[in-house]
């Protein structure tokens, strides 16, 4: 494969451990091309030139609100988004890009979640602690380019026709200091504006409730354009997607 805005091959670095050092360059690549510096560059898109630095360097994956900044500051026609979306692709681990799909492609969600803050609601901290407690072994690029791919399923919350999503967190979730407190907090305020929004519902199931419905694990409920019914459930190590029981009735009545 061979990049479509500055002609260098892609190779194996979009789906390497180099994902984010290639965008990196090619960010850098249409910088100088601009006859920017990177403090040129972050002054124009109001980011600091440590931050422009990092994501050049691949230490620090882009968020997309930066990297439409860069498109229309360098004038590249959104190419660097395009191609980020082909890197992000390949970022998602095998058994988990049916699920984004499926995601990506819903009109509705009910998710019951007893450890964590869904992914799609979750801050960049947040997510970033929560990975590299699940993967101590990565490396720093390898968490950033989870944490990348992570952030970047939360568009479809900002687009114009964003899914119905209804989620019940157990009061572990939100008693559970992920990253500490400052991390925690700034998620806690993420939670609190994403329930203003009137395309999602966010309750809590207080531990006063004892015995529920929803302890044999977390569950998200989808429902397609077409009306039809997926569930997702989770285990140690991976997940799967199947066909809703019953056409998805009694797993709505349980949520």
């Amino acid at each position: 494969m061979t990049s479509k805005t500055s002609g260098k091959p892609a190779t194996a670095t979009v789906s390497g451990l180099t994902a984010l050092a290639y965008w990196g360059d090619e960010l850098r690549f249409h910088r100088e091309q601009a006859g920017l510096t990177q403090e040129g560059l972050g002054r124009a898109i109001h980011m600091s030139p440590s931050m422009v630095a990092m994501v050049e360097t691949g230490r620090r994956a882009p968020r997309i609100e930066f990297i439409r900044a860069c498109d229309q500051v360098l004038g590249t026609n959104g190419s660097l988004a395009r191609l980020w979306k082909r890197i992000i692709k390949h970022s998602y681990l095998e058994w988990f890009r049916p699920f984004v799909e499926v995601e990506s492609e819903a009109t509705e969600m009910l998710e019951y979640e007893p450890q964590a803050v869904p992914g799609l609601l979750q801050t960049e901290d947040y997510a970033r602690a929560q990975l590299r407690a699940g993967r101590p072994r990565d490396t720093d690029e390898e968490i950033e380019k989870h944490v990348a791919a992570r952030m970047s399923r939360q568009e479809i919350l900002t687009r114009n026709d964003p899914p119905f999503l209804w989620v019940v967190l157990d009061e572990a979730v939100l008693r559970r200091p992920v990253g500490g407190a400052a991390v925690m907090r700034d998620q806690l305020t993420r939670l609190v504006h994403a329930s203003r929004s009137p395309h999602i519902v966010l309750q809590v199931l207080p531990f006063a409730v004892g015995a529920h419905p929803g302890t044999n694990g977390m569950m998200i409920l989808f429902t397609l354009p077409d009306e039809s019914k997926l569930v997702y459930a989770e285990a140690l190590g991976g997940g799967h997607i199947t066909g809703a029981p019953g056409g998805g009735r009694e797993l709505s009545h349980r949520f």
